[in-house]
């Protein structure tokens, strides 16, 4: 039996095309049922609707001629549809008898097939099972075992998708908002001036704004139920105004001011921007590496690199590197993720719960960055250093996250300082008063980080590469230890003062020279006599 062209991948994947006759389906089917549509939705019509299509023709060919069927016996000058040739007809022009000895008696017709030049040969009064003895027309679609439109659309769901998007949203009379789609021409109608009291009240309350509350303000309902094609038009003819963003999580839409946004939310923190070339190959990394990428938490790792926490996790640790503890940042990775409401739209604004005081000040997840944007002046009023333990709670509600520190009494360490001298970094062990637990290896205190900022910049401007700048600052941190030898997360951390790169490369790159010697437990010494020219 030959397969209808809709229950192919081929055909949706390679021949399927949203055409004006589909749009003019489209608009007529949103027109009828005057209903919001999903993307998903539209296009399992749209499914259904070819292959109905391609039924309709199928049975237009079947009304042409007698289904060919082995079973049955035929005459000279009947005509006959042949399912297996793409429903052509035929005209039998003979028959005569045949013989076989496993089949005993049957009937050979020799049919001529329209638009072939030659004649074929078919069997009948064959009555021995066979795929082509259907029973009748209407038991056709069944035989073939058909799969539905529904099905149809999940098995090519990627492909389909695309064309209809890029259908839809290249045509004048579809508007849509997080892939709902409706028509321009019945959208709630409203006065521009309304969007200035949508202003005043986000600007008053001075916190996102849900949009019936919006709706209330702007007086559509009349204390009537809100129906979710008014929803519709206030949220697409919002986005469509550079005044208003909405910042809720995935689920809900809370609508806020540009001008109140932090720039960081939509352009990436210089410190967080990753040096070019950022990957690495972990296939060979042993589980002591994979455990301290992990422990580091970089958003810059191979996700499949860093253990996530389970999905209903209440509280994280993480330990706050050089380049989020400059930006005013956290990093969003499969350990952390759990914790945060996240939108794949847009910026997500939440509250920050400060674990020493109760007090509450705004949070960004910008998820598709990978960071946490909101905490400059909180590490700064507590006076943590990079390598400072930080901790991350859930609470009853997901937009609220309790952000702490491990305290400790107020004592004076010696930790590693680093400064500029010259065009390069030093480093050396000062006692620094300290009031939180930290991770050792990690630590540094940048007691003049906008000198430092002048070497990020010439080490940016410069390019200068991972292997340069670890050959530069193995040599600065040896010196501290009187073995001469500097741990992994040690030189990740320093490596980071000056240029953004990943654990996991920094670790393939110690791999690459054999001027950089691996000691015991995560510890590597430097020879400068095998440094390459």
């Amino acid at each position: 039996m030959t397969q209808r062209k809709t229950q192919t991948a081929a055909y949706w994947q390679k021949q399927f095309t949203v055409g004006k006759k589909d749009i003019e389906f489209l608009l007529n089917h949103i027109l009828e049922s005057t209903r919001l549509f999903t993307l998903d939705e539209l296009a399992t019509v749209l499914v259904k609707q070819h292959c109905e299509a391609e039924e309709a023709a199928t049975r237009k060919e079947l009304q042409r001629g007698e289904l060919y069927q082995p079973k049955n016996s035929y005459q000279a000058g009947d005509q006959l549809v042949f399912p297996t040739l793409e429903f052509a007809l035929g005209t039998v022009i003979s028959t005569r008898a045949g013989y076989h000895p496993d089949y005993e008696t049957f009937s050979v017709l020799t049919v001529e097939i329209e638009n072939e030049k030659d004649p074929r040969e078919f069997v009948a009064e064959f009555r021995q099972p066979e795929v082509l003895n259907i029973g009748d027309e209407s038991s056709l679609a069944g035989m073939q075992g058909l799969l539905t439109p529904a099905d149809l659309f999940k098995a090519n769901r990627s492909a389909i998708r695309n064309k209809m998007q890029a259908a839809l949203d290249n045509h004048d009379q579809f508007v849509n908002f997080y892939e709902q789609y409706f028509l321009k021409d019945l959208l709630t109608e409203f006065h521009e001036g309304l969007f200035n009291i949508v202003d005043a009240a986000i600007d008053i309350n001075q916190t996102p704004l849900g949009v019936d509350q919006l709706i209330s303000e702007m007086g559509l309902n009349d204390d009537q139920e809100i129906t979710d094609v008014l929803r519709f038009s206030v949220n697409y003819r919002l986005a469509e105004d550079s005044r208003f963003h909405d910042v809720g999580p995935k689920g809900q839409v809370r609508w806020y001011l540009e001008r109140l946004e932090p720039p960081e939310v939509h352009q990436l923190p210089v410190r967080l921007q990753p040096t070019n070339g950022q990957t690495y190959n972990s296939e060979n990394f042993d589980d002591e590496i994979l455990e301290l990428i992990t422990d580091i938490d970089d958003e810059t790792s191979n996700p499949e690199d860093i253990a996530p926490s389970d999905l209903d996790v209440n509280q994280v640790t993480l330990t706050l590197i050089y380049p989020h503890w400059r930006a005013g940042s956290l990093p969003i990775t499969p350990k952390t993720e759990p914790l945060f409401p996240i939108s794949h739209y847009n910026p997500v604004m939440f509250n920050f719960v400060d674990g020493r005081t109760g007090d509450t000040f705004p949070g960004w997840v910008v998820y598709n960055q990978s960071y946490i944007f909101g905490l400059r002046e909180w590490y700064q009023k507590n006076n943590l250093p990079v390598g400072a333990y930080i901790t991350l709670k859930r609470t009853d509600d997901p937009m609220n996250i309790v952000i702490d520190y491990k305290v400790t009494r107020n004592q004076r360490d010696w930790i590693r300082e680093v400064q500029a001298l010259g065009q390069r970094l030093t480093f050396q062990m000062n006692p620094q008063p300290i009031n939180c637990k930290y991770d050792d290896l990690m630590i540094i205190s940048d007691p003049f980080p906008e000198t430092i900022d002048k070497l990020w910049s010439e080490a940016e401007t410069k390019n200068l590469s991972l292997y340069h700048i670890l050959g530069s600052i193995f040599p600065e941190l040896s010196k501290l230890n009187p073995q001469s030898t500097v741990h992994f997360k040690t030189l990740y951390s320093a490596v980071n003062i000056l240029r953004r790169f990943s654990p996991g490369l920094v670790y393939a790159e110690l791999n690459k020279h054999e001027c950089f010697i691996p000691m015991n437990h995560g510890y590597w010494t430097f020879d400068p006599s095998l440094v390459e020219k």
